[in-house]
């Protein structure tokens, strides 16, 4: 893994900033309190978020609703990028919001989520996920106040505390898990003795079950036998009535044939009465039609409608005419009168433009008058004609109508004549019909007393399908009684087959109980014996493999950082330092400041190197971050921080310190100063690291972790050739 960019938003005491971090070895320095600690802390936020105990408020810096931090770092050939935000509530600063760009891939997701993906990448194990960060503590980033920590613990803690990081506390899980399974056993082993308590009483249960089912097989085959007999004799009844039946069939046809008849007569009965109903009708109006229809004067009546409608029509072209010359008139006169009035009013001629003489009027309104006299004279001659034309025209049409009164009346006598032609037409059909209603009455009435004679010859068959039926009902009884009886048998020997199935399966499941009883009996004694000596021998030879690696690297480090070949270090039992001065042990708390720094952070690498080659997956190895390591050191000591550093080999070495002599042992600074409450960068503009994040395009599967301990398969191996 390698560091990229850190951009910090209202975190502690940082408005905003954006830390690149150089590959190699880099120095995070600084006065005491700059806010160097705090981009570490930062770096842990962004990896894991908020841990259990952990308060966001430490976090947030004063009086900000809400802080931001991005971190940019390569894992894997993969670039990501992950972004958390605190917000300030009512009570506490909580996580609102994380997501995680995977090569410009982004994921928005729930906080568990995105620490899972994170932990994928980083190759940590997933139990992690709801617990503390200890492996990234104690591999990559202890605070400066938890670098004793582990040394200063108990020893069953501190024990416990490797362990888990370590990854051989699921040995202690194995132990607990291994209790448990064998309570579990025990009280199904107590179940199995109580099931199979009762085996062999049912055996011989069974054994007297299936004599009973042969002697049940031998009954139910008499009892099909004479099923069958009582079968066969219903059978033959039933042929001999159904030869009566169809007797009686036959019989019943032919009465239904005489029903039929009788209504056939009765129809023909009825519409023999319709039809003399209806001659008798068509006679008397016969005999009552006596006018004749004459069609000549029929023709003449036409003639003179048409002769009498020209007429009319000649008065209404006359009447239209005087009409037309009257309105001419009534214009002439119209327009004589207004010339009239206009010349009384004229002074000036229109034409000439010069006065009028009142001669020239006068003579003008007497041609007018005279015009107007001569018209209003013929007006009168004209309305004469018009009221001799009217009277004219009412006496032709009172004509015309008489003439049509004429017309209509011979034709309803030629309707009349027509009908009682057709009439007479009908008469003749009716009797013909009436004629072949007779015969065919005469027909039916013959076909009738054949019938009737036929029935009587097979009156004899009732009597006889009345004893067939009573044969039938006793055979069938008898049929039931064998059916019954044969049912019986065979509901019984199912209930034995059933009771025998039932107990060869409830034998079958005992048998595999007593098995499985055994098998658990047996599983129970391998399990508390052999597998757990084979546990806490894996358990234990590991312990020993890991403290005497841990104890060598241990010894290294600390010898590195101090000068006296007197003091030696070594690992006891529960991993606790023991320090020998001349071959004597000495307390912890007798040492110096510096001396004890050292045995801390020798402590801390050699824990470092021990998990980074146990755990070959995660992939943190290539990254260290020391903070304030060389506290209380003295010059010969800081000295020999640089051979430290240098021996540490790994990709990126991050270290915390205000000691100035630290800047000549690593490759790149970065200076951190705080101007009044706020922190930045010495040199460098402020910049915020812009849009990181792209839409999510994949889902991101996250494979499950397994973790690796290289000595068990050797120990294992040897524990089978001790025993």
């Amino acid at each position: 893994m390698k560091l990229k960019k850190l951009y910090l938003k209202n975190i502690r005491s940082y408005k905003e900033e954006e830390i690149v971090f150089p590959e190699g070895s880099v120095l995070l320095a600084g006065d005491v309190g700059a806010g160097k600690s705090t981009i570490l802390l930062a770096l842990e936020y962004s990896f894991f978020g908020l841990q259990p105990g952990q308060r966001g408020a430490l976090l947030l810096r004063n009086n900000s609703e809400y802080g931001i931090v991005i971190l940019e770092f390569e894992v894997n050939g993969k670039n990501i990028v992950i972004e958390r935000r605190l917000k300030r509530g009512n009570k506490s600063v909580t996580n609102e919001y994380a997501s995680i760009i995977i090569d410009k891939e982004k994921v928005e997701a729930s906080l568990t989520e995105i620490k899972t993906i994170i932990l994928e990448y980083l190759g940590y194990p997933r139990e992690l996920i709801k617990k503390n960060n200890l492996l990234y503590r104690y591999t990559v980033y202890t605070p400066q106040e938890q670098m004793k920590q582990i040394i200063l613990e108990d020893r069953e803690t501190r024990l416990n505390i490797l362990r888990h990081i370590l990854g051989i506390e699921k040995y202690r899980r194995i132990r607990e898990n291994l209790t448990i399974l064998l309570t579990q056993i025990k009280e199904e082993s107590k179940v199995l003795q109580g099931e199979i308590k009762t085996l062999e009483e049912e055996k011989s249960k069974l054994e007297i079950k299936k004599l009973s089912l042969k002697g049940l097989e031998k009954e139910l085959g008499e009892k099909a036998i004479k099923l069958e007999a009582k079968s066969e004799i219903v059978k033959q009844l039933e042929s001999e009535k159904k030869q009566l039946d169809d007797k009686i069939k036959e019989c019943d046809y032919l009465m239904r044939e005489v029903e039929k008849t009788n209504i056939m007569i009765t129809n023909k009965n009825e519409n023999k009465e319709n039809i003399m109903r209806e001659l008798k009708e068509t006679n008397k109006i016969i005999s009552e039609t006596k006018e004749i229809f004459n069609e000549k004067e029929y023709i003449d009546i036409l003639k003179l409608i048409d002769a009498k409608n020209e007429e009319i029509e000649n008065f209404n072209v006359s009447y239209m005419n005087l009409l037309g010359e009257i309105n001419s008139l009534e214009k002439i006169q119209k327009e004589n009168m207004i010339k009239r009035e206009r010349m009384f009013k004229i002074e000036i001629c229109p034409t000439c433009l010069q006065d009028v003489p009142e001669c020239h009027k006068h003579n003008i309104l007497n041609e007018t008058e005279g015009v107007i006299s001569k018209a209003k004279q013929k007006t009168a001659l004209l309305e004469e004609q018009i009221i001799f034309l009217t009277k004219s025209i009412g006496k032709a049409k009172a004509e015309k109508k008489e003439l049509e009164n004429k017309k209509t009346y011979r034709e309803i006598l030629k309707m009349r004549l027509e009908y009682l032609e057709n009439t007479k037409k009908k008469c003749k059909i009716l009797n013909e019909q009436l004629n072949v209603i007779e015969q065919d009455i005469s027909l039916l009435n013959k076909h009738q007393i054949n019938l009737k004679d036929k029935i009587l010859e097979f009156s004899r068959f009732e009597n006889m399908i009345r004893v067939k039926n009573e044969e039938i009902r006793y055979a069938l009884q008898e049929e039931r009684k064998a059916e019954v009886s044969l049912a019986e048998v065979k509901k019984e020997l199912d209930m034995t087959k059933r009771e025998i199935s039932e107990r060869e399966e409830s034998i079958a499941v005992k048998e595999a109980s007593k098995k499985n009883l055994a098998h658990r009996l047996e599983l129970h004694d391998w399990l508390s014996i052999n597998f757990l000596e084979l546990i806490e021998f894996i358990e234990r030879n590991v312990l020993i493999k890991i403290r005497q690696e841990f104890s060598t690297i241990f010894s290294k480090w600390f010898h590195m950082l101090v000068s006296q070949d007197s003091l030696n270090v070594k690992l006891d039992e529960s991993f606790s330092p023991i320090l020998l001065q001349n071959d004597i042990e000495m307390e912890y708390s007798f040492l110096s400041g510096g001396e004890r720094t050292a045995v801390a952070l020798a402590y801390r690498l050699a824990l470092n190197q021990t998990i980074n080659s146990l755990l070959s997956k995660i992939k943190t190895k290539d990254i260290v971050v020391l903070d304030e390591p060389t506290e209380g050191f003295s010059e010969m000591q800081l000295d020999r921080m640089r051979e430290v550093l240098q021996e540490l080999k790994v990709a990126q070495l991050i270290i915390v310190s205000h000691e100035q002599k630290v800047e000549s042992f690593v490759e790149s600074v970065i200076r951190v100063v705080k101007t009044g409450n706020v922190s930045h960068l010495e040199k460098g503009d402020l910049k915020a690291m812009g849009e990181i994040g792209e839409d999510i395009k994949e889902e991101i599967m996250i494979d499950s972790f397994k973790e690796e301990i290289p000595y068990e398969e050797e120990i294992l191996t040897n524990f089978q050739k001790e025993d």
